[in-house]
């Protein structure tokens, strides 16, 4: 009787892991606090372009183009961070147009903003959407591949770490927050908002998120993966001091396997994603004078 009831006991908490593990994974594929639309190009009185372009699978991606005020072709592709848009970035970003003279290529990711797509995976398919917007600036803006660099903030960082070793074109990135490892950065910002322990719910979550998204390696990409495969492109990674998502120890861990041009920039006091908050113009001139170096 007592080996019955130990075993109804297991089954229960068997029963009740998975049901977190699935409702878990879902907050994962869908996150709780989207950003709306709220910031937009005219609001600071910016030329601009709207633009669509389709994934390999299908989805329609909507973005922005911002010309040089100036002429110049040094473009910047943008890639903003999970649950946010490209508002949003926009908002911490267009010095880089306004002040610096580049052109930037915003755009939402699956899921995001104005585009297209029911989940998000923080990378996996995310890179679907970096390559699309390659081949938007490939087939429209030719001319603006020349001299391109890439900016990419949390999840958009991670992705384009991931992405941007396949194509040549791109000269130089600046990556701010970036996280290290799905697993692992997904597990910490389950125990800063949720307190969902590791073991086991974390677990169950990992196991069943590749069955949600119909993907074996949905949870398998991670930017220590890639990173080395940057060089020689020169590199700037950003971080806070005070980031509780993806802490300096990580990022410190993931510039380590970053090869040569590199630069690293902790800014004091700086929480996740708010480096240019924190720092203000002493931002506004480093990711600048790093892009005006490097993008010759």
């Amino acid at each position: 009787m007592i080996l019955l009831w130990l075993a109804l006991i297991l089954a229960l908490l068997a029963a009740v892991t998975l049901v977190l593990g699935w409702w878990g994974a879902g907050i994962i594929l869908h996150p709780p606090k989207m950003s709306a639309m709220t910031v937009f190009p005219e609001q600071f009185g910016i030329k601009y372009e709207k633009v669509a372009f389709r994934t390999v699978d299908g989805l329609l991606l909507q973005g922005w183009f911002l010309p040089s005020p100036t002429g110049d072709d040094r473009t910047l592709l943008m890639c903003h961070g999970w649950g946010d848009n490209k508002g949003e970035l926009l908002d911490a970003t267009y010095f880089l147009n306004t002040a610096a003279g580049f052109n930037l290529l915003y755009f939402d990711n699956r899921s995001h903003g104005e585009s297209e797509g029911d989940i998000t995976t923080s990378g996996c398919l995310e890179i679907m959407d970096f390559d699309a917007a390659m081949g938007y600036l490939k087939q429209n803006h030719p001319q603006n591949l020349r001299r391109l660099g890439v900016f990419g903030l949390s999840m958009g960082a991670a992705v384009a770490a991931m992405s941007a070793h396949k194509y040549p074109e791109i000269k130089t990135l600046v990556l701010e927050s970036p996280f290290t490892d799905f697993r692992k950065v997904i597990s910490q910002w389950a125990w800063n908002n949720l307190h969902m322990p590791y073991f086991p719910i974390m677990i169950a979550v990992l196991w069943l998120l590749p069955l949600r998204v119909g993907r074996k390696d949905a949870s398998a990409y991670s930017p220590l993966r890639f990173i080395a495969k940057l060089a020689p492109r020169p590199l700037l990674v950003i971080s806070g001091s005070d980031d509780r998502l993806m802490p300096e120890a990580d990022v410190r861990a993931l510039y380590a396997q970053a090869q040569d041009p590199k630069e690293l920039w902790i800014v004091p006091g700086a929480r996740h994603a708010k480096c240019h908050e924190t720092a203000g113009a002493a931002y506004e001139r480093r990711v600048t004078d790093f892009f005006l170096q490097h993008l010759v």
